[in-house]
């Protein structure tokens, strides 16, 4: 009971890690399946777990507030399921991903209802705010939270209990070793779904060869991950820096703000509130409105002494309102509170219509399609090896730059006041925009070969004469196909994927469930496999 109650607050921890401050990231499987490990006693199948499942989720996230599979419940239940099977390592990860995915995929059902139930939080929060009631939008605020917690804390709770029956055991006793290689397999080729997904947000056909850059340094120069990246940052400056800064003059030619009426406590006070919360509230009608509302607030209360004009503030900012939270949601909030310090209340409004959206795609792209690809990918890849230090080195990438960036935009927008719309509009968002698909992309072609694996295990028999003597000999199909093109299994399983996913449009979840099918197929035929078995010795 006690590790079912462990793994229940995790579960709630985990979201709101990934609504609010983003300390970890705790929510990407990577670290839920690593934390889970620890409370089950048993880190290294949390981290593989975890990496699989993390390898599989590259590029899902809730842009927009899309619906997603709940890789972070998964990844728990699955290890906690798998954690009492007694039978080796490979087949205990292997019984967790064949739990675990079709939770995370199953569980996504009950996330809709996570996100519509706040919308009454939402509409009592718009009675405090006519009342002029800061306290009652907070209360609110945090308590909105409650609905995003229990939709994974429930299953979590259940799936844990079940961990301590015998009925995990015997399910586990029943699987055919032939279904566990396919699992295996399965989970070796689910990263191309991440890869598929990425490529399909950045442009590929303008930048096509950056992809090929990325794959020769891998795969001819064998480069390692931490090089590919450090390529790809120094391909991203050169270009950013070759593009210039137009449009600065126009930025500097706007006049001063006026002095400042807030003090550094306000300004403290809405930005941590925005740091520790920003997002638990978030619902279908309004999105990040009520976040945004809350962090504005204090600011508000010393702006507008007179109960009227507070009241008037605060229903201004619960109208709707979203962008990428790590990139985007600080500048606005920095910006909208120095247009009202200036009495600019039309402009603080328009600041946030202007900014979110533009803001919204470079912060996504930057954020989740580029950083947390690369920083996870690594982290993923040496949790596979089982070295904890991947977990660790995720997230500390996660902790100091995420703090150090949202609290640099916040005082440099709020400081910048009105002159921070021109800066953006002289074309730093695009010059940005570009240099991270340039990482991206370089990044990208070294990564997939790296971390999709497949190779072929069928041979064939050819008859050779040698000094007029004939010889049977055994050839490798493998070995033909590597020395027509290293990793061509690989790079042809992402390709097709990507292909489905661009061409035809089919959905994430079928695209997962058909790739995660046709690997169990292989595997369990042997005919595929993640590497080839070692030769008898």
């Amino acid at each position: 009971m006690t590790t079912a109650l462990l793994l229940t607050l995790l579960s709630v921890f985990c979201i709101y890690d990934s609504l609010g401050p983003f300390l970890f990231h705790a929510g990407r499987p990577l670290i839920a399946g690593t934390l889970a490990g620890l409370i089950i006693g048993q880190p290294l199948l949390g981290m593989a777990v975890g990496a699989t499942l993390e390898l599989t989720a590259l590029g899902v996230y809730q842009y927009g507030g899309a619906t997603i599979p709940d890789y972070q419940t998964g990844a728990i239940v699955g290890t906690a399921l798998a954690s009492a099977v007694a039978a080796p390592f490979d087949q205990q990860v292997a019984v967790a991903l064949g739990i675990g995915l079709p939770a995370a995929l199953l569980l996504a059902a009950l996330d809709p209802l996570g996100r519509f139930l706040p919308v009454f939080w939402l509409h009592r929060a718009d009675h405090y705010a006519q009342q002029g009631n800061g306290r009652g939008i907070g209360l609110m605020h945090w308590t909105a939270f409650i609905p995003w917690a229990a939709v994974r804390a429930i299953p979590t709770f259940l799936a844990a209990l079940a961990a301590t029956s015998g009925a995990v055991q015997d399910i586990a006793d029943a699987i055919p070793s032939g279904l566990v290689d396919g699992m295996k397999l399965a989970g070796s080729l689910l990263p191309a779904v991440g890869f598929a997904l990425l490529l399909n947000v950045m442009p590929v056909r303008r930048y096509w060869y950056l992809l090929i850059a990325g794959f020769v340094l891998f795969a001819y120069l064998e480069m390692p991950l931490i090089g590919i990246a450090l390529c790809g940052l120094v391909a991203a400056a050169v270009f950013v820096t070759a593009q210039g800064k137009p449009g600065q003059q126009a930025a500097d030619d706007q006049p001063p703000d006026t002095e400042s009426t807030l003090t550094k406590r306000d300004l403290r006070r809405s930005f941590w509130r925005y740091f520790w919360s920003y997002q638990i509230s978030w619902n279908y009608e309004r999105m990040q409105a009520m976040g945004f509302a809350y962090s504005i607030e204090p600011a508000l209360r010393r702006l507008y002494p007179e109960q009227g004009a507070y009241s008037e503030a605060l229903q201004r900012h619960l109208q709707f309102f979203n962008t990428s939270p790590i990139v985007g949601g600080p500048l606005v909030l920095g910006s909208a509170i120095a247009m009202e310090e200036a009495n600019e209340r039309t402009s603080a409004a328009g600041v946030k219509v202007a900014l979110m959206g533009p803001l919204a795609g470079v912060g996504d792209t930057l954020t989740w399609a580029v950083y947390n690809s690369i920083i996870f990918t690594i982290g993923a890849s040496w949790a596979l090896q089982g070295n904890a230090i991947g977990p660790i080195f995720t997230m500390v990438l996660v902790l100091v730059p995420y703090f150090l960036v949202r609290r640099w935009q916040f005082f440099f927008a709020y400081n910048q006041g009105k002159r921070l719309a021109a800066r953006l509009a002289s074309g730093a968002l695009a010059r940005l925009s570009d240099g991270a698909t340039i990482l991206g992309l370089v990044v990208l072609g070294g990564f997939i070969p790296s971390i999709v694996k497949i190779v072929t295990t069928l041979t064939y028999q050819q008859t050779i004469t040698v000094q007029g003597t004939p010889s049977t000999q055994t050839v490798h199909i493998q070995e033909q196909l590597d020395a027509l093109l290293p990793f061509l299994l690989p790079v042809a399983v992402t390709a097709v994927t990507y292909l489905l996913l661009r061409k035809f449009r089919i959905r994430t979840m079928w695209l997962i469930a058909g790739v995660g099918l046709v690997g169990l197929a292989l595997g369990w035929l042997g005919w595929f496999a993640p590497t080839l078995p070692e030769p008898p010795k």
